[in-house]
Parts: C-alpha cells; sequence; structure tokens
C-alpha cells in the first residue's frame, strides 16, 4: 500500500518525497535537492580551494569544506520548503582522506592526491608487497596518488597527529559523519586507498599488515545506498531540516555518476565530458588481468550490485577548449563549434596539456600540434583538437576490449554533451552510438535513485533507471566517415611516442 500510494503521488505530479544529493569536488561543493521525478527543486554550490607551500605541499582544509557544505544545506533549506526531505546522500572525488580525533575533530590539513608526499613510503612498501600482489587485491597499480602513502607519509612524519587519529574517512563518508551518520566507508571510494580488497569487498589484512596500519582506525566497508544513520538532532535544528531525514552512503563521484546515466549492465558506458573526459563502462565481475594492469585501468565495485567499473580517462577535454578559446580571442565555445570545418582535418593534437592519463599516466608527456600549414584555419583547427580528443578515448576503448570488455554504445553526460555536432564527430570516430541524455546532471540523478530505492519508490536499480534516466536523441556512426577516421587513427597512435622521444633528446 504505501509503494501504491508512492507511485499515485508521482504519477499525478504531488510532491511527496524529496531528496538531497551533495557534490563534493576539489573546487567547490554542489548540494541539490530533488523530487522523485528527477526534477532539481533548488540548488546551491560554495567554493573553497587547495592550499599550496613553495615547497609545492598541496592540501586541503577539511573543516573548511565541511563547513561550506553545512552553508549550502542551511541556505537551501532557508529559502525552501524542505519538510518533505527524506534522505541525504553524498559523493566526492577519490584517494584524499580526514584523519579525526576521538571527539571527531580535523587533526590536519588533507593532502592532495597530486602531491608527491608518500613516494618514499610507497618505495618502502613495494619491498614487503610486490606490484602485482597489490594489483591483484585492490584492481589498482600502486601510486603515490592513493591514499595509503599519504597516510604512511603522516605516520612517519607527524607522529602525533597519527597517534591521536581515531577515524579514517574519506570525504563522502566525513560529510556523512559530520552529520550524524555511523563511522563507514562505501565500496566504490574504499577502492580509492590502496587497502581495500575488491573482489571480497573489506578492508585487506594482508596490506594493513604489510604497512603497519592499525585497522581500528576505519570504519566498516557498505555498499553504497545503505542507510547508515539519521542527521543528528542538534544539526537538524541548526540547519533548519526536518527531523529523522536518512542518511545513505553514498560513493565515488563517477561512478554514481554512471548510475545517474543507467550505466547499470555490462557493455554500455558513461561518457563524462567536462573539464576532462572519463569513460565509465560497467562489468558484471571484477576484470583484473595483464592487459588491464598494462593500461593503468583500475577495477573499482560500482554503486550498483555485484558490479564494477573501471575509469579510462583523458585529463584534458572541456579544459583544453577553455585554453584554447583565450587563444583565439575569446570566440566561445558553442561559435568554435559552429564553425568548425565539415571535413575530416589532417592536424594531430596530442591533447595532454595536463599529463597523459591512461593507458599512459605519464605526468611528464606534454601536448603537442602536427600538420599546421600557413593555410590553417581556426575550423580546422576546432576539428583536429575535436577529432584527437576522440582518439585518445579510442585508444582507450580498445585497450578495454583486448581486456576482455568491449564498450558497446556510450552515454554522453557534462558540458561539452550539449553540442550534437561534437557527438556526432564522436560517434563516427568511436564506430558505436553515442547517446545523448536529457538529464547531464548524472551524478546528483544518482543520489536521487539511491533515495529512490531506499524509500521504496522503485524495487530495483532497472526500475529506478527506466523511470528517470532518459535519452534525449541517439547518434549512430557514419560507417564511410569511421573507415577514413580508422585510416587517421593509425597514424595517431605513434603521435604520443614521437613527442616522448622528441622530449627525451637533451
Amino acid at each position: 500500500m504505501y509503494k501504491y500510494i508512492c507511485y499515485i503521488m508521482i504519477k499525478y505530479g504531488g510532491v511527496f518525497m524529496l531528496f538531497m544529493g551533495i557534490d563534493v569536488g576539489s573546487s567547490g561543493c554542489k548540494t541539490s535537492v530533488v523530487d522523485e521525478n528527477g526534477k532539481i527543486i533548488c540548488f546551491c554550490s560554495e567554493e573553497y580551494s587547495f592550499n599550496y607551500s613553495p615547497s609545492g605541499d598541496c592540501e586541503l582544509d577539511a573543516k573548511n569544506v565541511c563547513d561550506k557544505v553545512f552553508l549550502t544545506i542551511k541556505k537551501l533549506a532557508s529559502t525552501n520548503d524542505l519538510s518533505e526531505l527524506k534522505t541525504i546522500s553524498v559523493t566526492s572525488f577519490g584517494e584524499m582522506f580526514v584523519l579525526l580525533d576521538k571527539d571527531k575533530r580535523v587533526l590536519c590539513q588533507s593532502i592532495s592526491y597530486e602531491d608527491a608526499r608518500g613516494t618514499r613510503e610507497l618505495c618502502e612498501l613495494s619491498d614487503k608487497l610486490c606490484e602485482n600482489t597489490v594489483y591483484k587485491i585492490t584492481g589498482a597499480i600502486p601510486d603515490a596518488m592513493f591514499s595509503l602513502p599519504k597516510l604512511l607519509w603522516i605516520k612517519k612524519n607527524k607522529p602525533a597527529v597519527y597517534e591521536k587519529a581515531k577515524y579514517f574517512c574519506m570525504f563522502a563518508d566525513f560529510i556523512l559523519f559530520m552529520l550524524g551518520a555511523e563511522h563507514h566507508t562505501d565500496y566504490s571510494l574504499a577502492a580509492r586507498t590502496l587497502m581495500f580488497d575488491v573482489s571480497d569487498k573489506c578492508w585487506s589484512d594482508e596490506i594493513l599488515t604489510a604497512a603497519q596500519v592499525d585497522k581500528s582506525l576505519f570504519g566498516k566497508t557498505i555498499a553504497s545506498g545503505t542507510a547508515v544513520g539519521t542527521v543528528c538532532e542538534k544539526l537538524a535544528e541548526e540547519l533548519s531540516l526536518p527531523k529523522g531525514v536518512c542518511l545513505l552512503a553514498g560513493g565515488h563521484d563517477q561512478p554514481c555518476a554512471a548510475l545517474g546515466a543507467g550505466i547499470i549492465r555490462s557493455g554500455i558506458a558513461l561518457d563524462g565530458m567536462g573539464s576532462n573526459e572519463c569513460i565509465v563502462p560497467a562489468f558484471d565481475s571484477p576484470i583484473i588481468n595483464s592487459v588491464m594492469k598494462r593500461a593503468n585501468l583500475v577495477c573499482v565495485p560500482h554503486i550498483v550490485s555485484n558490479m564494477y567499473v573501471t575509469y579510462a580517462f583523458n585529463r584534458t577535454s572541456g579544459s583544453l577548449f577553455k585554453w584554447y578559446n583565450n587563444i583565439v580571442g575569446n570566440v566561445g565555445f558553442s561559435n568554435l563549434i559552429d564553425e568548425m570545418s565539415s571535413l575530416t582535418s589532417d592536424l594531430f593534437v596530442l591533447p595532454h596539456f595536463a599529463g597523459a592519463a591512461t593507458p599512459y599516466m605519464d605526468n611528464s608527456s606534454v601536448g603537442a600540434i602536427i600538420g599546421l600549414k600557413l593555410s590553417t584555419s581556426r575550423a580546422v583547427l576546432t576539428k583536429g583538437i575535436l577529432e584527437s580528443l576522440n582518439y585518445e578515448m579510442l585508444i582507450n576503448l580498445n585497450c578495454l576490449e583486448n581486456a576482455g570488455f568491449k564498450v558497446q554504445s556510450v552515454f554522453a553526460a557534462g558540458g561539452m554533451s550539449a553540442s550534437e555536432k561534437v557527438l556526432q564527430l564522436k560517434a563516427n570516430i568511436l564506430g558505436i552510438p553515442v547517446h545523448k541524455l536529457s538529464n547531464s546532471q548524472t551524478g546528483t540523478l544518482g543520489t536521487v535513485i539511491l533515495g529512490g530505492l531506499a524509500m521504496g519508490i522503485y524495487n530495483d536499480f532497472t526500475e529506478a533507471t527506466n523511470a528517470l534516466v532518459h535519452t534525449e536523441n541517439v547518434f549512430y556512426p557514419d560507417a564511410e566517415q569511421h573507415k577514413i577516421y580508422l585510416s587517421q587513427f593509425k597514424k595517431y597512435k605513434n603521435l604520443y611516442e614521437a613527442v616522448k622521444a622528441f622530449n627525451s633528446v637533451n
């Protein structure tokens, strides 16, 4: 009867339930309140920034982040009726963590994944655990970007902090913990620590023992969407929230966005086209093999129960166009795309303007533009940039296929996905259908799905995504164009090594 009443309220437009989704990013937080139909009722964001030291240290003030998140909640509650708010869920970036004392006070700044600290500690750990062992357990190649090396650095260089530490939290866990949740970490964020067994879905005793890290620091590992408590009464009053709002374990921002794009079965992937580009495919069981390892492709538990995802990404996409737009006189993205040449470009652009991501993971790689002529126009250069961004992702799709997983279609979201020309070009180069989603705010929609499932509006992920995730258009590859681009792609595949060799010459 309860679910039938919910259905009637949804069908006939009554606002019966509201859900809050909080996205904690590296430069700011976004808080949205959404109804059970996926419609955003209200939204608020606040900015913060990393602290950089002269020595190159890069840190984030976790207390300030929490204060800013709470401020967005308070602003929304003060200007909107949130009396029907039922759940709060949080997604966040991975790797970075917060250490708290017994009274839940932040003990130190959080070290950025870009910070070099932990490199030496990781080398010392490699003497005890080989790279292959760590990869088989965690689905990730050991790197200083992950949480464990940073934690070991704190243990060695700030022993007083480590001794006082009672709770280790990833950022999504941290926000929920401060709201009143029990101490926990969801599977997808735990997988970004280098301490989590992705197959058995638990903290790895083998790694923690080798690293000599106290297991009591960590909360229990649980599935995303699990109820972890309610907003404490005192804080609910301070933030003007109704009593008893349920707190749900969230997750890493990428798989949460994949859920919001309807990526709940094998063979399809989210293509997040924001400042960077990240293809997030889902598969039914862990894929941890030598091909994945060579391509630097991780294996991470999905937000969706019993599924896994990986991240094939390029560090530039929208950010490259922002740079390009500034260079050519602030023309604007849409204008650049409108004037883009209709012909296949003879230009090749290595889009490693912020280093190379998968499959290379080469921070020293740089960008390059090959094939410039006096006759090269802005329209041709625009086309060349877009083509090369897609060549870069095609390399990743080929790596996935070699590892035993073929992406049959992608669902595009993010700012770059607004252009139909961009999406048609992507389909022509990748050679697979590209779906344009009606709602590009897939991360927010992912939290709504978790809320709807927790409140019993939907029976399962399939029912929820069928109700909330919709495709606006589908772009199919042109066979002749794809054939031409595959010929060009053969040349593009040589570009990284050629530029690398050039840069290595003294």
